[in-house]
Formats: C-alpha cells, sequence, structure tokens
C-alpha cells in the first residue's frame, strides 16, 4: 500500500488578478515552513478537500479552507482586498504501482463542489499531456461504492479493499475513507486531542475507531470482529422476534380463557422445547388440555346430534331443578369475578406502590453512589446526622417514645449502596411478581367471564323451557348442541392458530440454533499470532520514541497497547488525564508514527504517509521536536514520506533538521499570493 502526495496547487482569480501557489513535496520527509496565520494549514486541508474528505474534519461538511480561497484575497504589499471569483485545489498523488493521479476540485465556481474531476496522469508535476480524464462525485450517497463515485476510485487507487462494517442501526455499510485518514492525517484543531485518532462519528458505524485501526493494521480479526458484530446483531433480533411470537401466543391464549404451559421464554435450540408446548381451557374439573378438551366436546355433542330434540313437557321437570342450580352457581361466579377484580385492583396498587419505591431507590443509589465517588475524590464534607431530624426524609423526630441520641454506629456509603442495591433487587423482583398475579388474574377474570356468559345463555333456555307449551321443541337442548358446537368450533380454530404459531416458532429455533453454531466456530482468541506480532511491534516503536522525545509521566516500559481497544495503556487502564499537556503530545507522535513503523514487519492497509500539521503543541520541548524529527527521518527512509507543517522559529527548524535527510519548504510570507506569470 502507498499513497505519496507529489503536488498540491491552489489558484484564485479575483479582481485584481490571479493568485495562489505551488508545493511541489519531497518522497522522504518533508519539511513546509510558514509563519503562523500564513496560510500552512489551508495548504495542508486543500489536499483533504480535493480528495472530498472534508468530513472527517466536521459533519457540517463546511469548506476547510480560509476566506482567501472562499471570499477575499488580502494584497500583502497594498492591504487592497479583492473578492475572489474563482477558485479551486488540485492535488497530484502516486500509489505503489508508481501511477500518479491529479484530482481538482473548485472551491468557488458554477459548478457544483460535490463534483471531482481526474486526471489520471502527473498534470502538475510535468504538465499537460494525453492523459485519460474522467469526472467523479464526492459528499453524496454512492460516492464509497458506485463506479462514479469519486471515493471508490480513492479505494482502488490505493489498492485499498474497505470492508463492510454495522452501524449503530444494524445495517452495513462501507468503512468509509474519512474514518481511516485520521490515522495518519493529524490536523490542527482537533487532530491532537485523542488517541488513536479523531475518528469523526457521523456515520453511526459501531466501533468506529477499533474499526478504522484493525483495517489499517490488516488484522486477521477483523473479519472475525465483523462477523461476530453480525452475529450480536442478530441474536439480539432473534430474541426480540421470540418474544414477540411467545407474546402473540400469550395474547392468543388469554383472549379466549386458556393458558399456555411449557413454552420456553427464551430463545432454544432443541426444537422438541417448543413442539412440547400446550394450551390449556378451563373445566370445571380443573384445568384440562385442549387437545382432550376439543375431544370430549366432540362426543358430548356427536351423542346430543344423534338424539331426536325433546318435547318440553318431556324436560320440564328437570329443568326447574337445573335452573335453580344455575342461578345459585352464577350468583357463586359473580361472587368469585369480584374478589379477582378486588385481588386485581390491590395488586394494581401494590405495582403502583413498588414502582414508585424502585423510583426513590433508583435516586438514592445515585446519591451514594456520587457522594462515593466525591469523597474518594478527596472530598471531606460531610453533613453529621441530626438526632432530632430524619435522614432520609428530614423530618423532625423529636416526639418519641424513646430517647433520641446522635447515633453512634453509622452505616458507610459503601455498605449502604450494598443495603440500597438489595432493596432494589428486591422490589425489582416484587415488581415482576405483581405482573404475573395481574396476567393470572386477567386470566381468572376472562375464564370466569366465559363460564359466566355460557351458564346465563344455559339458564334462560331453561327458563324458556319452563314457559313454552308442553308439546314446543326443548329451547334447553337446542341451546346445549349450539352452544357445545359453537364452543367446539372456537377451540378448534385455537388449536389450529396455536399450531401454526408454534410452527413458526419451531422456524426460529432452527435459525437460532444456526446462529449458535456460527458463534462457536468463531475463534476463542481474538487476535491471531500474527495480529499480536503487529500489536507487540506497535507497543515497541511506541516505546523507543516515548524515550527519545523524553516522555516522563512515566517510564516508557510501563506503556502497553490494549488488545481490545488499540490505545495506549498503562498496569491495564486507558491512559488519560494523568499525562501532562506535553507527554500527551509526544504519545500522540509516538502512536502515529508507530502505525506507519508496524509495516516493516508485517503486512498492513498503511498508506505509508504521514502528515502532522503543528506538531509542537503544548510547547513541546525542543529536544522533544528534535526527536520527532529524527524518528519521522528514519521511518520514512523505508520508503515512507512524512510531511510536517510548522511555523516554529525558522533557525530552530533549520537545525533540526540539519543531520537528517529532509526536503525544507520555505514561505517566507502569506502562502497565497500574486501570481505574475502562470506559464
Amino acid at each position: 500500500m502507498s499513497l505519496r502526495i507529489s503536488h498540491i496547487r491552489l489558484r484564485v482569480q479575483t479582481t485584481a488578478g490571479l493568485y495562489g501557489t505551488d508545493a511541489s513535496l519531497g518522497s522522504k520527509l518533508t519539511i513546509l515552513y510558514a509563519p503562523n496565520t500564513s496560510g500552512k494549514s489551508t495548504l495542508l486541508h486543500a489536499f483533504l478537500y480535493a480528495l472530498g474528505l472534508e468530513q472527517m474534519l466536521s459533519p457540517k461538511r463546511e469548506i476547510p479552507l480560509s476566506y482567501a480561497m472562499r471570499d477575499y484575497v488580502e494584497d500583502p504589499s497594498t492591504g487592497v482586498r479583492a473578492d475572489v471569483l474563482e477558485s479551486y485545489v488540485a492535488v497530484e498523488i502516486v500509489n505503489a504501482r508508481g501511477e500518479h493521479m491529479t484530482v481538482r476540485r473548485n472551491v468557488v465556481s458554477q459548478s457544483d463542489r460535490k463534483l471531482v474531476s481526474v486526471v489520471e496522469g502527473p498534470e502538475l508535476s510535468q504538465g499537460p499531456g494525453e492523459y485519460r480524464r474522467g469526472d467523479y462525485f464526492v459528499l453524496d450517497p454512492g460516492a464509497a461504492q458506485r463506479e462514479a463515485g469519486f471515493h471508490r476510485k480513492l479505494a482502488g487507487f490505493l489498492d485499498w479493499d474497505l470492508p463492510m462494517v454495522k452501524r449503530y442501526d444494524g445495517s452495513d455499510c462501507p468503512l468509509y475513507i474519512e474514518t481511516v485518514f485520521p490515522l495518519f492525517f493529524v490536523e490542527q484543531k482537533v487532530g491532537w486531542t485523542t488517541i488513536p485518532g479523531a475518528i469523526p462519528t457521523q456515520f453511526r458505524i459501531r466501533e468506529v475507531h477499533k474499526r478504522a485501526v484493525e483495517f489499517l493494521m490488516d488484522f486477521d480479526t477483523h473479519e472475525n470482529e465483523l462477523r461476530r458484530q453480525d452475529l450480536e446483531l442478530r441474536a439480539a433480533a432473534a430474541r426480540t422476534e421470540w418474544v414477540k411470537a411467545v407474546e402473540a401466543v400469550k395474547a392468543l391464549a388469554t383472549a379466549s380463557g386458556l393458558r399456555v404451559v411449557a413454552l420456553p421464554a427464551a430463545p432454544a435450540a432443541i426444537e422438541t422445547d417448543v413442539r412440547n408446548a400446550y394450551l390449556e381451557v378451563s373445566t370445571r374439573d380443573g384445568w384440562r388440555r385442549l387437545p382432550n378438551r376439543i375431544a370430549e366436546l366432540a362426543a358430548e355433542l356427536t351423542a346430543l346430534e344423534e338424539q331426536h330434540i325433546p318435547e318440553v313437557e318431556t324436560v320440564a321437570e328437570g329443568a326447574a331443578a337445573e335452573a335453580d342450580k344455575l342461578a345459585a352457581e352464577i350468583q357463586m361466579i359473580n361472587a368469585e369475578r369480584a374478589t379477582i377484580f378486588r385481588a386485581r385492583q390491590t395488586e394494581l396498587i401494590q405495582q403502583a406502590s413498588t414502582a414508585q419505591r424502585l423510583i426513590q431507590l433508583e435516586e438514592d443509589l445515585k446519591k451514594n453512589k456520587d457522594a462515593l465517588k466525591l469523597q474518594k475524590f478527596g472530598s471531606t464534607l460531610a453533613r453529621e446526622l441530626d438526632p432530632n431530624q430524619c435522614p432520609t426524609c428530614e423530618q423532625a423526630i423529636d416526639d418519641a417514645l424513646l430517647p433520641q441520641g446522635t447515633l453512634d454506629a453509622v452505616m458507610s456509603l459503601e455498605d449502604n449502596i450494598q443495603y440500597i442495591d438489595a432493596q432494589r433487587k428486591a422490589f425489582k423482583r416484587i415488581a415482576d411478581r405483581s405482573v404475573a398475579i395481574i396476567r393470572d388474574l386477567d386470566l381468572e377474570l376472562v375464564t370466569t367471564g366465559e363460564e359466566l356468559r355460557r351458564q346465563t345463555s344455559r339458564l334462560r333456555a331453561l327458563r324458556s323451557d319452563l314457559i313454552a307449551p308442553s308439546h314446543a321443541a326443548s329451547a334447553s337442548f337446542i341451546e346445549e348442541r349450539l352452544r357445545i358446537e359453537q364452543h367446539l368450533i372456537q377451540l378448534r380454530d385455537i388449536d389450529a392458530r396455536f399450531a401454526e404459531q408454534i410452527n413458526g416458532l419451531a422456524e426460529q429455533v432452527v435459525r437460532w440454533a444456526s446462529l449458535q453454531a456460527e458463534t462457536k466456530q468463531l475463534p476463542a482468541e481474538r487476535l491471531s499470532a500474527a495480529d499480536v506480532v503487529k500489536i507487540d511491534a506497535l507497543r515497541g516503536s511506541i516505546r523507543r520514541q516515548l524515550v527519545r522525545y523524553g516522555f516522563n509521566t512515566f517510564g516508557a516500559a510501563d506503556l502497553t497497547v490494549s488488545e481490545d481497544t488499540y490505545r495506549p495503556e498503562k498496569e491495564g487502564f486507558e491512559i488519560g488525564f494523568e499525562l501532562s499537556a506535553s507527554d500527551s503530545i509526544r504519545l500522540k507522535w509516538a502512536y502515529q508514527l508507530g502505525l506507519l513503523d508496524v509495516a516493516k514487519v508485517g503486512d498492513t492497509n498503511h498508506p505509508g504517509l504521514v502528515v502532522f500539521d503543528e506538531p509542537r503543541q503544548q510547547e513541546a520541548a525542543s529536544a522533544s521536536v528534535a526527536g520527532l524529527i529524527f524518528e519521522a527521518s528514519r521511518i520514512a527512509s523505508t520508503g515512507k514520506q512524512i510531511l510536517i507543517a510548522t511555523s516554529e522559529d525558522l533557525e530552530s527548524v533549520r537545525k533540526f533538521v540539519a543531520n537528517v535527510d529532509h526536503k525544507l519548504i520555505e514561505f517566507g510570507g502569506r502562502i497565497i499570493d500574486r501570481i505574475r506569470d502562470e506559464a
């Protein structure tokens, strides 16, 4: 992999003539010197802008170039401002195969800024020729994947096979080029603030920092991590789908006064676990399996259908006795339903009370954890317990049967946190139990309601027989047969729908088993042996550099690189605020150059380019900067290009580079200056 910047050109046509600049860069270490506010960062940002990478700097897609490229140019000799009429930037780059590509993009123009013009040849360094030309687009959907997208063109030029990665919403997208460039292009404003880099997050890529480093280092684990992410997302979706299916089965049962038995609440990988589930229906003799109850009702219906419909005079005597019995049963059912309803209301009140108590416990837990955190940070402030005031509700407690004295033993914050957390867990169990109880009570209300309707209908038919003519057909007999027939139809329909739902769950069982098998096939170790070698090489390079840079917060030998996050660590903890500002910058130098240095021990996707804009942040010591120049020259000598832009004192810069192989480009004033002769 290789990317070398050969030439950068800026052109601005103004009302006062043509302005601009050209910078021809060296192939190894190039030092770009220019005074502050002279346009040095504009020259480097022109490279990013030409390649359509401004989203690396900001999600707003703002033009990352100074006013001199967008609005006006101020003549340094006269101070007169000239308005910008048109402007563009052009960059010539070279890949590992020695192929040149010249990229031009307009800044102020009648054409759209999303248009990128490409010349497949060294047009800036060698002049116009018979080169293939083409137009591409950036900053629009498809720029990274479609044939006319420039970032697809650029990836091909760099021999980058950008992987598909997971977004937070579970969808797939390419690992966009903008997420990789911050690992080797450090711009001045925010580039020095983070390690491994100020990688944009607006693309919503999961663990984008890790994915970018894995790609750049060409880790074997990259594909495994993507598979692991995909399996995790698919497993989460499968669990959600399973819960929805189970809830649908329960809803079907509850709505008809039935209950589900032996249905796994969590995804199962054994089909018989699902096939063994069944429905139960409530009868006078208790709960019966639905198929058994269907068989019983079918037998009863057959027996009734084989009988002739009797006349009222033959059933009148039994109808009166049965009517009296049913009236008593209906009264009992109503009383039972009233009891169930009161129990349900009580449980709802208990549930609301438990929910409120949980909210209070969560708040108390947060306050205690915050107090513990302040205590660990060194806070000595503490409120003494007042014997005449409750520490929880802060109400006066003077009036008591027992004397109130200052408590001698008070629970520590750690003990209090454990106690509150235990209470919270207990109340969560109570809340879960309330949900189950309310569900059971709802089922009882539905079941008793169905029984009440059946009994009431039967009672009306019996009373109809008691007042009907003696030779009339028995309404109670007809009602019973129709009732059993309708109930049988209903239960058979529920049984058929339940079978369909179980078949659907059985299909989910197959998919879940497949997911489990795929997960088992993932290697137990995240990193391969080759990956570990690269991590070790990165750690070794960083340590050596830190010694040369004068890193002194702690011993360089104590620094490691996490095999999980790929960030610098000390004793298993990520390095953060304990570093001084200057040591943070030294570590940033070492890490960025270390990523490039790793290429000597194995294949990577690093383009062999590092760009530092104003590396002497936080007034790093001169000896440290000298060490940086030395290390940059050493690494660049292996065929890499390192570009360092600085506004350091020119004489100091010359001393820094005196004994190393380099190219020094000096701008004494403003970089964007009048061009007298474009030819």
